[in-house]
């Protein structure tokens, strides 16, 4: 396929998801009913593990494969990841009516948006430093592609 100017770049994909993944979380934290507290919880542990895997084999592939100061930044995203699977991995221990629920979503959110605002600066500048537009939009058909055939697997 040729991309045009209409199509979207990396970046843009990536920013869309992050904003559909706030609105989970911030719909996760006012949920009082705990069966779609659950259902919720479904759709942001994919979402985010569907999100991760894409990235690290796409977009964080870019740079991993670049310098040392593009494999760090790898590997910084990579430990936030990590992290935001075992914090999933916790909720999904737990039901939603555990009375500490509340807080491991919030340190979810936190620590989600904290990557988020690593990756759309830090990393970000650093791929846009390495591609030019054309690329930006082939690899975000490569990542949106990938995304689609990988499979959650809970709390990975």
């Amino acid at each position: 396929m040729i991309e045009t100017a209409q199509d979207p770049t990396i970046y843009q994909v990536i920013r869309e998801q992050h904003r559909v993944v706030a609105e989970l979380l911030a719909a996760l934290a006012r949920e009082q009913d705990v069966a779609r507290g659950q259902q919720l919880f479904g759709q942001v542990r994919d979402a985010l593990e569907r999100h991760a895997r894409a990235e690290e084999a796409v977009f964080y592939d870019i740079l991993a494969q670049q310098d040392a100061q593009g494999k760090a930044l790898v590997k910084d995203a990579e430990r936030d990841h990590a992290q935001v699977r075992q914090q999933l991995a916790e909720l999904e221990a737990m039901r939603a009516d555990d009375e500490r629920w509340a807080t491991k979503v919030e340190a979810l959110t936190r620590s989600v948006s904290e990557h988020v605002e690593f990756e759309e600066s830090t990393i970000f500048a650093a791929v846009e430093a390495i591609l030019d537009d054309d690329q930006a939009r082939t690899l975000a058909e490569t990542f949106e592609a990938l995304e689609s055939r990988v499979e959650p697997e809970a709390a990975a």
